[in-house]
Formats: C-alpha cells, structure tokens, sequence
C-alpha cells in the first residue's frame, strides 16, 4: 500500500513538473501575414495560425529563439469570434514558433517599477527600467525568471515571471 501511494504521490509530482519551465504568450507577428508554425527549429511549416486571429499558447524548452508549443496546440479567436482550442497538425515530432512572433506584457498596472536585470536575481545589475506597461520578447526562461527583449530590440534582461501575462484579452490580474 505504502509503494502504491509514493508512486502516485511521484507520478503526480511529475505531471505537475513536465511544463514547470513554460511560458504563457500570445501571438503578436508584424509581418500581416500568416504565422508560420514549424516541425523543429528552422524546420518545416507544417501549420499555419491565420491572420488577424488572436491566439495563446504555452510555450517551454527555447532553443535559439525558437520555442516549442507545449501540447501541441493553441487557444484562438477567429474573425467571427469563435473561441476554442485548436489542435496544430502535420507533424509528429512536435511544434515550434519563433520568438520574434510572440509576446508577453509586463503586469505593473499600478504604476509599479519593474525592471530588466543583467542576471536572474534581484541582486544583480539592474539594466533597464520598466516604469509603464510594456510589451516584451521572451527568450529564455530559468525558474521563476524569463529573459526578455524590448520592442526595440536594444535591452535585453531577466524579470521575474510573476510580472509578465500571456493573454492578449485580459491583463492577468
């Protein structure tokens, strides 16, 4: 009995831990086109999110700004409003977004400060200050840290994952 209950108690603690490093993030592609969703880093398009769709997903394990879409699929709204869950298709090694077309926002709604550091701690260099609600690139993610990129491309730091929302309809609070 003792070994069934530590198994489960495992198994749980597993499950709970599989998307432990993955982000929330909703498509933001500038190109007016298509966004294109790939079978691995710089692989094929096996699928495609329609443009003007509102689209969120969970993403985890970057590798070269490349992110792969947890559970293989995503949450849209159409151009009709129609919501759903809409599962990605052809292939079966997994899918991949780039960092370029996603984006989190920063959650300091009430005037807080917020700011990029140098390293994934508090304690480190502090290299750019986030004093208005922002949109952001991740690029990383390290515990409860997620290095960013502006908009503008020139900072780049962590911040921690409790000030960033992934939901392009609401501001997470």
């Amino acid at each position: 009995m003792k070994r069934k209950v530590l198994l489960a108690l495992c198994l749980t603690a597993l499950s709970l831990s599989i998307h432990a490093q993955s982000l929330s993030v909703y498509v933001n592609d500038q190109s007016q086109t298509e966004t294109n969703i790939r079978n691995a880093p710089k692989g094929k398009v096996v699928d495609r999110i329609p443009q003007g769709y509102t689209a969120m997903l969970e993403v985890e394990n970057p590798v070269n700004g490349w992110w792969r879409i947890c559970d293989n699929s995503y949450f849209s709204i159409d151009n009709n409003g129609y919501e759903g869950i809409v599962k990605l298709k052809g292939s079966n090694k997994g899918y991949w977004i780039h960092s370029s077309v996603i984006t989190v926002d920063t959650r300091n709604y009430a005037g807080q400060t917020l700011y990029l550091y140098q390293q994934p701690d508090t304690k480190s260099r502090k290299v750019y200050t986030i004093s208005s609600e922002m949109s952001l690139r991740p690029l990383e993610v390290k515990g409860d840290w997620v290095k960013c990129r502006t908009y503008t491309g020139n900072n780049v730091g962590w911040i921690q994952a409790e000030w960033l929302c992934g939901n392009a309809l609401t501001n997470c609070n």
